[in-house]
């Protein structure tokens, strides 16, 4: 919290058990050490050494008496000079609960384990009519990017760097005004490919109901999951056939997966559907998200400890990241495009969900959704197609309020799947 500014909720806490050691490790630093050590280990140490003289019950409860009593009248008589500016201003600034330390990690860790410890829910099938009414032959590649933000991308209008170089050369579009469903991967990740709606998400409703990767997997559409992400697919791929799936859990660069949804491409002959999860531009340990050929915005911030590098050098590093993915991206549509001779190729790409970059001393991501600051809500959305119709229509629609919530029917709509599921007011590819 003092070096990231981020809140102990139940979401963090979740993010937490889930984790894996490389990511765990890339928050370990020589303060980090340090502090554990002076402010955990030492003064255990002398709670355990020192000497206390116990008085007698009597006494004790005397004491502890006095004690309450004396704070429930300074309490009660600090309320009634002061509740006509405090009971206003806590009923406004809400968030401040999220805070306080030890109270609201303790209670975070108890509303999980309530969570946790509820019953499954009853499995629901949510397009069990599901049909498919185009012959068409498709190929659509959907893009989960990790910790990216708009704010960053010069396809956006953002001047500093260059970061959208090499998709500015294909013909996308990018949409200027496109918002997650949550602000951490753990819920991000199961809602956007979730028939429900970010208002009445939740990951125990989502575990129990078909994902989008089902539905499209179960209409005999070829479905692939490439995975880098450290956290896994959080379910979604669950289902899928082993062989159509990897899990790389960031062990390398994210082009491991672009090879291999490269390689699905190029053999294709069916009408097939691709998803990748990329590692991105995951912090805090951004300058190990990119090979060292795409260093090109300088100078970096070589560290996990974000508060001991310039603004300019945070920005710097990020903005590798994105170029890097960028640049992966390029490279995926001229596959696309060496196959719209037989295909109709689309490539749908958007992030989990932003990041903060120390703006107002805030780092990372994960803050409640209704505190969290702009910068990790407001993400990119690029589409490229080989259909300049799609283009055109999705062109007049740049700058229109959009979000995850549309993910879920655009893809059924893109592959013609007539279900009661499907939502044309959140279809971004509908005529």
């Amino acid at each position: 919290m003092s070096n990231y500014g981020v809140i102990i909720n139940k979401e963090m806490l979740l993010n937490v058990l889930h984790t894996d050691n490389k990511e765990a490790f890339s928050y370990l630093s020589i303060n980090l050490v340090l502090w554990f050590v002076f402010a955990t280990i030492l003064p255990c140490i002398y709670v355990v050494f020192v000497k206390i003289n116990y008085s007698s019950f009597k006494n004790s409860l005397k004491i502890r008496l006095k004690i309450i009593a004396f704070s429930i009248v300074t309490i009660a008589i600090i309320f009634s000079l002061t509740s006509k500016i405090f009971i206003p201003f806590f009923r406004e600034h809400i968030y401040l609960k999220t805070v306080l330390l030890p109270s609201y990690p303790v209670y975070s860790a108890i509303k999980l384990a309530q969570i946790l410890l509820q019953k499954p829910l009853p499995f629901t099938y949510v397009a069990d009519d599901a049909t498919l009414t185009n012959d068409k032959k498709k190929i659509l590649v959907l893009i989960v990017g990790e910790t990216q933000r708009s704010k960053n991308y010069s396809l956006n209008g953002y001047t500093k760097n260059d970061t959208n170089k090499f998709t500015k050369q294909k013909d996308v579009v990018s949409f200027t005004n496109f918002y997650s469903c949550g602000t951490a991967t753990e819920t991000s990740v199961p809602c956007l490919f979730s028939d429900l709606k970010r208002e009445n998400f939740s990951n125990r409703k989502a575990k129990a109901r078909e994902n989008l990767v089902d539905i499209i997997n179960k209409l005999g559409i070829k479905t692939y999951f490439f995975g880098n992400n450290s956290g896994g697919c959080k379910g979604v791929c669950d289902n899928l056939d082993q062989n159509h799936t990897s899990e790389h859990r960031a062990e390398g660069f994210d082009e491991v997966i672009f090879d291999e949804a490269k390689k699905v491409i190029k053999d294709v002959n069916s009408t097939t559907f691709i998803v990748l999860h990329l590692q991105g531009s995951h912090g805090p340990i951004y300058y190990k998200g990119y090979p060292s050929k795409f260093k090109e915005f300088t100078p970096t911030c070589d560290t996990a400890e974000l508060n001991k590098c310039t603004p300019d050098e945070i920005a710097n590093t990020y903005d590798n990241t994105i170029l890097y993915e960028d640049y992966l991206q390029s490279e995926l549509i001229n596959a696309l495009e060496a196959k719209k001779d037989k295909f109709e190729v689309a490539m749908f790409f958007f992030s989990d969900h932003g990041e903060s970059l120390g703006e107002n001393g805030i780092y990372l991501h994960g803050l409640p959704y209704s505190i969290a600051p702009d910068e990790q809500k407001h993400i990119p959305a690029i589409v490229f197609s080989s259909d300049s119709e799609l283009l055109k229509r999705l062109r007049s629609k740049r700058d229109e309020s959009l979000s995850h919530d549309f993910i879920f029917s655009s893809v059924l709509g893109y592959f013609g799947v007539k279900t009661k599921a499907y939502e044309p007011e959140f279809d971004i590819f509908r005529e």
